[in-house]
């Protein structure tokens, strides 16, 4: 699905109000380009007219979020942890050095051992074992804030 399939209601909602898109870099909500700050929007800079054409024909990619319990959870653990992965039979750890892929786990090279998640309920549906890298916590308490994953 491309962009434009993805967003058309709210595109055709302003296009019919005779206004151009935009869109806020930060949580990508489109909005009326008249109402939006140029420093704020993804189309930024030298010839934004292509550059919304070229976003609206290129492919759609969900925005991950987290959830209100996930989030709460990125902050109980506090600093010093800095990522998390989730292995191949589906469990959640987490390490304070990177981590790299083995066959079937992550394993960090510090001398710390992973933490297992097992005994909380956490989701982080974003978090995959087909992930190349591990997640920073840091990006992860970034993403916005939902009520529930659907």
């Amino acid at each position: 699905m491309k962009n434009k399939e993805k967003y058309e209601k709210e595109i055709v909602e302003i296009a019919c109000s005779g206004g151009s898109i935009s869109i806020i870099k930060k949580s990508g909500r489109i909005v009326p380009c008249n109402g939006a700050i140029c420093s704020l929007c993804l189309f930024r800079g030298y010839d934004c007219e292509e550059k919304t054409r070229e976003w609206a024909e290129s492919e759609y990619i969900e925005r991950p979020v987290v959830s209100k319990r996930d989030r709460v959870f990125l902050e109980y653990i506090g600093t010093g942890i800095n990522y998390i992965t989730r292995d191949m039979d589906g469990g959640l750890f987490i390490y304070i050095s990177k981590p790299h892929k083995l066959i079937d786990c992550w394993e960090s090279s510090g001398c710390e051992s992973d933490k297992s998640l097992k005994f909380f309920k956490l989701d982080f549906p974003m978090v995959k074992w087909e992930d190349s890298e591990p997640w920073l916590i840091e990006d992860l308490k970034k993403l916005e804030v939902v009520e529930n994953y659907e």
